[in-house]
């Protein structure tokens, strides 16, 4: 099969952090990840909002991916702690370019929240000898037309009862050539575990038999620029540009209904003015061959 690398972010955010009955007081710090199965050719970077000042006990920082939140000190009952930290994780992927849609929708997301514990100061100054007190993962059913949003109360274990609020949206952004280097998972090895040289296995399909179909013949070099795929390869052409458009403007779309909801639960939202008609965002069929073979020679780098 050819590869579409597809582009996911997700942005979270965590509001308050609310002490129902936690045993011991001292230092608390709630820890977030997305989870993306290894099965799955992918790239994930990470960054935080709105934050430009040096990472310290009073601010929120990032490791390996997993974004620490702002060190907190409970010390009553029933306290409430306002957190209002935001990251974006942004996720590249590298999915089957004959069924780019269910390949999305069968990702299977995570995100993870660990809660941190310790009773001195001196030892929250060192993120690793902050243990691990409570976990909780939620799973993320992600649809790339209709996106991801969701504010969620995420209650601890009984024995270490608190509740954080997080709000999450995540929207695919991006369909494109695969750009970057990806790690790939061995096949047909005990566990998963191939050789290097499974990592690096390449397509079997070219990326003009994706787009023009498997009746799509290769021009010989004699025949140059003056080649033109048959009427069936560009119906074809057309029809896997066509889905491809459709499935990116259909997520905008979404995106741009929800925040017209918002708009109108939150009078104090700041009123814009966003519009995108989709059936006039298509190119005329006239005008469509030209458009697809100019960007096919963009993917394959043959600037012209």
């Amino acid at each position: 099969m050819s590869e579409v690398q597809g582009t996911v972010e997700f942005s979270v955010e965590l509001h308050k952090f609310h002490n129902v009955d936690l045993f011991q007081r001292g230092h608390y710090q709630v820890r977030v990840t997305l989870k993306v199965p290894s099965r799955i050719p992918h790239r994930l970077s990470v960054k935080l909002g709105g934050q430009t000042e040096v990472s310290n006990l009073g601010s929120a920082s990032i490791q390996d991916n997993t974004v620490n939140s702002r060190i907190f000190q409970i010390l009553y009952r029933n306290e409430e702690i306002v957190i209002n930290e935001l990251m974006t994780f942004r996720v590249h992927l590298l999915l089957d370019g004959e069924r780019v849609e269910n390949a999305l929708s069968e990702v299977d997301f995570q995100l993870k929240l660990d809660l941190h514990f310790t009773e001195s100061e001196q030892q929250a100054r060192d993120l690793a000898g902050m243990p691990t007190i409570s976990s909780r993962t939620l799973g993320l059913h992600f649809q790339p037309r209709r996106g991801l949003h969701h504010h969620i109360p995420v209650m601890f274990d009984y024995f270490h009862l608190s509740v954080i609020s997080v709000t999450i949206h995540a929207s695919l952004v991006a369909l494109q050539q695969p750009l970057i280097s990806f790690t790939r998972p061995g096949k047909g090895s005990w566990l998963g575990k191939g050789s290097p040289e499974s990592g690096s296995e390449q397509s079997s399909m070219s990326l003009e038999s994706l787009v023009f179909g498997a009746g799509y013949c290769k021009p010989s070099f004699s025949e140059g620029s003056f080649y033109t795929p048959s009427e069936n390869c560009m119906q074809h052409a057309y029809k896997w540009h066509r889905d491809l458009c459709h499935l990116l403007l259909n997520t905008y779309q979404e995106l741009y209904v929800y925040f017209l909801i918002l708009m109108k639960d939150i009078p104090d939202f700041p009123r814009m003015k966003l519009g995108l008609a989709i059936k006039k965002t298509l190119s005329p069929e006239p005008q469509r061959q030209n458009s697809i073979l100019h960007q096919l020679s963009l993917w394959r780098g043959e600037r012209s």
